[in-house]
């Protein structure tokens, strides 16, 4: 009768094991064929962060002594920089600031950010109805008190005069950086 109960117990513990792994199996059988070798290192990537927050969580809550926390972060840490070499390596973006060379010699990605990038520029140096708008505020501020239009500091933006605060670093309308001699 014990050699009965404890073959039932085996087999139900077999069935019970095999339940539980079969998500496992089946997600590394199924991997997706079609991903890029850049995807797979982005997921690997960020399983990475995952596991090293996790583990570093553990650490602190007490679940690990020191001596393997240090051994497993070193793993990983080392494993990351290797991810993030290889993605450096398939990276087909500039990683400068474009304008070196044709776009179409660094890529079609390269190509869209050249474009955006000039987007930019045009959008920064175009007038805009706000332009006028702050033109109209400033010279009737400065026709009902006679003061400067930069009251606020004596500052204003070298390249679109918008009155800026003395601690300000950028122009707020369009980027340009601001120096001590940024003053009208």
């Amino acid at each position: 009768m014990d050699i009965i109960v404890a073959i039932i117990g085996l087999a139900l513990a077999v069935v019970v094991a095999a339940y539980i792994a079969r998500p496992f199996v089946a997600r590394s059988r199924t991997l997706p064929s079609g991903e890029s070798p850049r995807d797979q290192l982005l997921a690997e990537r960020d399983a990475l962060y995952v596991a090293i927050r996790d583990l570093d969580f553990d650490f602190q809550t007490g679940k690990l002594m020191e001596v393997d926390y240090r051994a497993v972060r070193e793993r990983y840490v080392v494993r990351g920089v290797e991810i993030l070499k290889e993605l450096d390596a398939t990276d087909i973006r500039p990683q400068t600031v474009p304008g070196r060379g044709s776009a179409t010699d660094r890529g079609p990605e390269a190509a869209a950010v050249d474009d955006i990038e000039v987007a930019v520029q045009a959008r920064r140096r175009a007038k805009s109805p706000e332009d006028e708008i702050e033109a109209a505020i400033r010279a009737r501020r400065q026709a009902q008190t006679g003061a400067l239009p930069s009251a606020v500091g004596g500052r204003v933006c070298p390249l679109c005069g918008l009155p800026v605060d003395p601690s300000d670093r950028f122009c707020g309308k369009c980027g340009t950086a601001l120096t001590v001699e940024a003053t009208r």
